[in-house]
């Protein structure tokens, strides 16, 4: 990569972009470019740090591993972001695994050349820092909130709810006031009796499924955008999705913003449909209950 696509890639890093570009030219000359191809792994959680990474093509997404061992995505970054910050302040271990979305191009900075790129620019340290805690505060921030609404919903979500009506209808009333900004959202549930989803429950300032000015195919079991501000969130069952939600954005989200908002919303539907699979088992077994009493009794059906 020449010095001057360096730069330029620098100048579009949200933890640089207000440092003079002659201190930057000076910054480029540390920066070593790296590939990866799709899934390869960056460095993995608990692996000793050295490096913090700037995204110039591609995606890269950023897991935990939780108690089940499985992992949790906690981000999924694009170009103009940064990652492995920590490793600048601190000799710690990674605190999460880094793997490559699709083929992707990074730029590293060892911390030992970023030390003395700031020794050579002792005044530019206390705005680089700066930047780099406010970076992290927004990065904790997010994962505060998110991990908020995710323990707040579990247990709402031990609450026995009649119906999966009234279960989406809980649902959305605690979700969306926890989602940054203004947002609506609708709920639909399948109806076997019409073979159709059946609109159930919304929440917010807007009629989210008018929103949408078009929908996903019938069926459709993965969670996507179908606008850069309405979110389709699929609630798949064993033969057929036992319906979905639609959340909608009163003003258009950048990249990264719908990538924390998607995150999110898959956490929440997997959540839910777990728990909209047990209260149909409650319903379905309760009507066929009170259809073999009838039965018994000899009434007619």
């Amino acid at each position: 990569m020449q010095p001057k696509d360096k730069l330029r890639l620098l100048k579009s890093v949200r933890l640089l972009d207000q440092m003079p570009e002659r201190q930057l030219e000076g910054l480029a000359q540390f920066l070593s470019p790296v590939e990866f191809a799709d899934g390869a792994v960056i460095f993995e959680e608990g692996s000793r740090g050295d490096s913090l990474f700037f995204v110039t093509g591609g995606k890269v997404r950023i897991s935990k591993k939780v108690s089940s061992g499985q992992l949790k995505d906690l981000a999924i970054l694009g170009p103009g972001d940064c990652f492995g910050e920590m490793a600048l302040v601190e000799d710690v271990a990674r605190s999460a695994r880094a793997s490559a979305c699709g083929a992707t191009a990074l730029m590293r900075l060892h911390r030992d050349d970023m030390n003395r790129w700031l020794r050579e620019h002792p005044a530019l340290a206390l705005d680089f820092f700066s930047e780099l805690v406010q970076l992290l505060s927004r990065r904790l921030r997010r994962t505060s909130s998110e991990l908020t609404l995710l323990f707040d919903l579990s247990n709402l979500l031990l609450e026995a709810a009649p119906s999966g009506r009234e279960l989406l209808s809980r649902v959305l009333t605690h979700v969306v006031p926890h989602l940054e900004g203004t947002w609506s959202a609708a709920a639909y549930l399948y109806n076997m009796f019409n073979d159709e989803m059946d609109l159930v429950a919304a929440c917010g300032p807007t009629d989210a499924s008018r929103a949408a000015r078009r929908l996903p195919p019938a069926g459709e079991t993965r969670n996507l955008w179908l606008e850069d501000h309405v979110y389709y969130v699929s609630l798949p069952g064993q033969s057929r999705p036992h319906g979905y939600l639609l959340f909608h954005s009163e003003t258009a989200l950048g990249e990264e913003e719908r990538a924390e908002v998607a995150r999110t919303l898959t956490t929440v539907a997997q959540l839910l449909t777990s728990t909209l699979e047990n209260v149909n088992f409650r319903v379905d077994a309760s009507l066929r209950e009170r259809l073999e009493q009838r039965v018994g009794h000899g009434e007619d059906l």
